[in-house]
């Protein structure tokens, strides 16, 4: 009679798998590469779209170095896009540019004051995950009226700049605009 001890059941080796963090480098390679979507590359036309006229009118209305702008953006869109995946976007600076060009006692000194202490509050919120909770408290409508009091201030410094004749170098308002004239100059 055979014995009926049953053998015990094969185990398997069990392979326990870690998550891989990629590193530093990886990430920057994998961001680097040009997969991006249509609508990204549109939100990037929309945003450079924004972007060129207001820092056109600041260079003329507020004598800001247009070449020095240009160069340190475009490098620090390159490095947060390499470490992020997406450029820094433009609305921070937007309302920057909406109190500079309607304040005309703001000036390039106040300009880049507000541009460090923006990019210190937004770095600490990134590094310490407090932008997600910022997230969760801010209601959207927040959001949307601080838009839309953006957009209000641009359009009335832009009706200012319609009713009077403009030294824009100098940041002055000068006579009335004649409206019947061929250029309405």
């Amino acid at each position: 009679m055979a014995s009926t001890n049953p053998q015990p059941p094969q185990m398997l080796p069990t392979i326990t798998t870690t998550p891989t963090r990629l590193t530093t480098i990886q990430k920057v390679k994998s961001n680097l590469l040009f997969n991006s979507t249509l609508s990204e590359l549109n939100g990037a036309m929309g945003d450079l779209g924004t972007y060129i006229p207001i820092v056109l009118s600041l260079t003329l209305s507020k004598n800001l170095n247009l070449g020095t702008t240009l160069i340190f953006t475009g490098f620090y869109n390159f490095l947060t896009g390499a470490m992020y995946g997406v450029p820094m976007p433009v609305q921070p600076m937007k309302s920057i540019a909406a109190v500079a060009l309607s304040d005309p006692s703001f000036g390039i000194p106040e300009i880049m004051a507000s541009g460090i202490l923006t990019g210190g509050i937004l770095l600490v919120l990134g590094f310490t995950g407090l932008m997600k909770l910022a997230y969760k408290l801010i209601p959207l409508c927040v959001v949307r009226g601080i838009q839309l009091a953006q957009g209000l201030s641009f359009a009335l410094t832009a009706i200012k700049y319609v009713r009077k004749v403009q030294d824009l170098p100098k940041s002055k308002s000068l006579s009335d605009r004649d409206w019947f004239g061929f250029d309405g100059t």
